[in-house]
């Protein structure tokens, strides 16, 4: 694969005019844009088994337990493995309220659904220092699906051949076809979780995850992230940039084509959040984030406040910037768990 950056336009900082109205255009312009960026997604097979609680697994997989599973004393806990799997064989957790009511081997009633999505944790998944933020979430009424993406814990060695198998794909556009997959799965095969109400939940680079996955899939209904993004046009050189993605993790190839030629990216996160508008907007951008500047970040919200303002959804955005370094605290989860909450 090679990419001409000089084949593409110069856009503007953050794709809106001097005073900062996004360019409201046509979403399914950009979202071919986005598609563009994460690559060729294949046609493959996805599992249709059974994903019923009468069936779930009772006993982790052996990478599951050499890196261990969160405490989940208090919550009730679906494991849901390759055999009975969801989207290309992926397997998760489904947690669930301790109060739940299970009658004749079935769970009663419909639950909202959060998907969790992780941050950069090689060696853990999604395992890491979550229960906290799964038990405040099943506290509140919720069931909380979390998985590995790929190429973290249990799925680690699954990104180490990926572009020799997908040279046209990424491992970001792999991460959001195996969101939406979930998405699908969760409404249409797990009988207790209700369709209306699907919301997802990031940190780092699941926030990033999110965002995409959102931008893509009407179905999810609020999305809620913290430390998640800053700009692909704009540089900094107290960061890496967009060898970010393209080198250091290899997310996102095609952004490596763009060095030095970075504002003709023909996407950037303000295009990605106008296309999540009007839905809930849930962000935390922590103001000493090393990895996203603050000045980046601000640039790409402006037009995006003014977008909710012009659509008359001004509610619907709540973005928060603490006086903290790039980390996601239990204060910053109460705080989430609240605002989903109220939803």
């Amino acid at each position: 694969m090679n990419i001409d950056p000089e084949d593409f336009p110069v856009v503007k900082k953050n794709a809106g005019n001097q005073k900062g109205k996004i360019i409201r255009g046509d979403k399914q312009n950009i979202k071919d844009q986005i598609n563009w960026l994460l690559g060729e997604e294949p046609s493959g097979i996805l599992n249709n088994s059974d994903l019923s609680w009468a069936l779930r697994k009772t006993e982790d997989d052996y990478l599951g337990d050499v890196i261990g599973e969160p405490g989940w004393n208090g919550m009730k806990k679906m494991l849901i493995r390759p055999y009975n799997s969801m989207g290309d064989y992926l397997w998760g957790n489904l947690y669930l309220p301790d109060d739940a009511e299970i009658e004749d081997n079935s769970v009663k009633g419909n639950y909202p659904l959060v998907i969790y999505l992780h941050a950069y944790s090689y060696a853990t998944g999604y395992r890491r220092r979550i229960t906290p933020f799964l038990k405040k979430l099943t506290g509140q009424g919720f069931a909380v699906l979390a998985f590995d993406l790929v190429g973290f814990g249990t799925r680690i060695e699954e990104a180490g051949q990926f572009y020799d198998r997908y040279p046209k794909w990424s491992l970001m556009g792999k991460m959001v076809a195996d969101t939406r997959n979930v998405i699908n799965d969760a409404v249409e095969r797990i009988g207790f979780i209700d369709p209306g109400r699907v919301f997802l939940c990031g940190y780092s680079l699941g926030g990033t995850v999110a965002l995409f996955t959102a931008a893509m899939d009407d179905r999810v209904k609020g999305v809620a992230v913290a430390g998640s993004f800053g700009s692909f046009r704009l540089t900094d050189p107290a960061t890496e940039g967009n060898k970010h993605f393209s080198h250091l993790h290899g997310l996102i190839p095609k952004l490596g084509f763009f060095e030095d030629h970075e504002a003709r990216i023909p996407v950037d996160f303000d295009d990605v959040l106008s296309c999540v508008a009007p839905k809930p907007l849930y962000i935390i951008a922590p103001m000493e984030d090393r990895h996203h500047p603050t000045s980046h970040v601000e640039t790409i919200m402006a037009p995006v406040q003014n977008l909710y303002k012009e659509l008359g959804e001004s509610q619907n955005l709540q973005f928060h910037q603490p006086e903290t370094y790039d980390h996601f605290t239990g204060p910053m989860m109460d705080e989430m768990v609240k605002w989903i909450g109220g939803l």
